[in-house]
C-alpha cells in the first residue's frame, strides 16, 4: 500500500496480541474481522490441513468479512503474534472509498485460490 492508503487504514485499525499457540479464528464461527499481521508468524489450517503459513504484512479473514459467512479455517498463532484488526463494518466502507485497496485484496484472494486448488482453470 502507498501512504494514502495506509494513512486511510491507520485511522480505522485496533492493534491486537495473542500468544503463540493462541486460535486467532476458528472454522465456522461468525466473522467480524479482518487480520493485517504486523509481528509473528500463523498458520491456516483447513480440515485439519495447514494450508498456508503468514507473516508480517498479510492478511487473512477476507472472506467472511466480504461475505458474512461464517470462517473457512482456524487461524493459530505459531509465535507470539501482534495482529492490527478491522472490523466488517469499517472494511466494507473503506473498500468502497479505496478501489487500489480493493484490488490488491483481490489480487492476493486469487493468489491464495491458485495455490491452494491447483484445479482453478482461467
Amino acid at each position: 500500500m502507498d501512504k494514502k492508503e495506509l494513512d486511510l487504514v491507520a485511522r480505522l485499525l485496533k492493534e491486537q496480541p495473542y500468544s503463540a499457540g493462541t486460535i486467532i479464528v476458528k472454522s465456522g464461527s461468525g466473522g467480524h474481522g479482518l487480520y493485517i499481521i504486523k509481528e509473528g508468524r500463523v498458520t491456516v489450517v483447513r480440515e485439519g490441513q495447514a494450508v498456508a503459513t503468514l507473516g508480517p504484512g498479510q492478511f487473512f479473514g477476507e472472506i467472511s468479512v466480504l461475505d458474512g459467512g461464517p470462517r473457512t479455517a482456524d487461524v493459530r498463532a505459531d509465535t507470539d503474534t501482534v495482529c492490527l484488526t478491522l472490523i466488517s463494518w469499517e472494511v466494507k466502507p473503506l473498500l468502497m472509498e479505496a478501489p487500489t485497496i480493493t484490488y490488491k485484496m483481490l489480487l492476493e484472494m486469487v493468489k491464495r485460490l491458485r495455490s491452494q486448488s491447483p484445479h482453478v482453470q482461467d
